[in-house]
């Protein structure tokens, strides 16, 4: 269903993804003219630059190669590549990989040939060069940094940008302390609905809320841990104070979900709901791990929120945030708040002030 919150997702993908594409292979086609001083590879087919030109030709070629990219990853984000086994959709990634290397080969060996031509299928197999040396060199760089991007990529999702930065720097050896805000969010009655479904159905159906929970992202989030049925999403102190992007995030995901609610119930018998816990406070930011290692978040902050999204249930509220995010938020008075007391939660020695939140209308 359109929406302008799905809208700004979507848009935030690809607009990452371009971006991403774009400086990866600039990086990569500008390293291997370097490296290989490989200048003929590089004409310009469309005659807007000189053929002289090898920097303005890669930064256009640089501009396709990143356009086709991203195209590709709004294809493969589908829910289309859900019915395609993941052996078929690695297979056809890798030939468009070899396809794409060869097909810039071509281009390069024929410029002069007009788009008509270039309909005709059986041109290809006339006027491909000969596939030398020179060939074979850019087909295998090509195909290798296809691989080295998409394994950059998932680096970057599964850690950020800022946090890849820091590791590479090597601060990262020593934990440092940070203040952030954090939410819990878990799906209600998720057992019940994961025993009515079926295992199978059910992990179709957190796929797709967890599609709808990128909405946090249009709110400055980040999605730091997806834990079963729930997920823990994390926030700058300065990014999830402002203009209340902590709560206003929790009320888009409810507002996706709800305008959603057709499509979930023809296709799952039920309309999700879910509850939440929001805190702030202090954190240690380290990298753990030997053989496998992570970014990890460490601190009572995140134990003490995990106990405010638990009293959810108990207190039949959607959304309860500490009375420290409270009085921090700089426009709380535009949600309906109440009070919920000074709770003793599960593990904790002293009480903590908790307050209901709804939306205003």
């Amino acid at each position: 269903m359109f929406s302008f919150e799905k809208v700004k997702i979507w848009f935030s993908i690809f607009f990452r993804s371009y971006l991403y594409h774009q400086v990866f292979w600039l990086l990569a086609l500008a390293g291997y003219v370097f490296f290989t001083q490989d200048e003929r590879l590089f004409v310009n087919y469309l005659d807007l630059l000189t053929k002289d030109d090898v920097y303005g030709n890669t930064v256009l070629l640089s501009f396709f190669v990143a356009t086709f990219f991203t195209l590709l990853d709004a294809v493969f984000i589908g829910w289309i590549v859900r019915k395609l086994p993941i052996h078929i959709i690695a297979f056809f990634r890798h030939v468009m990989y070899l396809a794409l290397a060869l097909l810039i080969i071509f281009l390069s060996a024929n410029e002069n040939l007009t788009f008509e031509q270039l309909q005709d299928y059986e041109i290809y197999m006339k006027n491909m060069p000969e596939l030398g040396i020179r060939s074979l060199r850019f087909t295998l760089w090509f195909y290798f940094s296809c691989i080295l991007s998409t394994m950059v990529r998932g680096l970057l999702r599964k850690i950020g940008l800022a946090n890849v930065l820091q590791w590479l720097m090597g601060t990262l050896n020593k934990p440092r302390a940070e203040k952030r805000v954090f939410m819990f969010v878990d799906m209600r009655s998720s057992v019940t609905i994961a025993e009515k479904l079926q295992h199978k159905k059910f992990s179709y159906l957190v796929q797709d809320v967890f599609n709808d929970l990128a909405v946090v992202e249009n709110y400055g989030g980040a999605i730091y841990q997806y834990l079963g049925d729930g997920a823990i999403i994390s926030w700058s102190l300065r990014k999830g104070l402002r203009n209340n992007n902590c709560i206003k995030a929790f009320f888009a995901f409810q507002k996706v979900i709800r305008r959603n609610r057709f499509w979930y119930k023809k296709r799952y018998g039920l309309v999700p709901e879910f509850k939440a816990g929001l805190h702030v406070g202090d954190i240690m930011v380290l990298q753990v791990g030997r053989l496998k290692r992570d970014i990890s978040y460490n601190g009572d902050t995140l134990n003490t929120t995990a106990r405010i999204e638990s009293m959810c249930n108990e207190y039949k509220q959607d959304l309860l945030i500490s009375g420290v995010l409270y009085e921090s938020l700089p426009h709380i008075t535009k949600y309906k708040t109440k009070e919920v007391g000074n709770l003793k939660l599960k593990g904790k020695s002293r009480g903590v002030q908790v307050y209901q939140v709804k939306p205003a209308d």
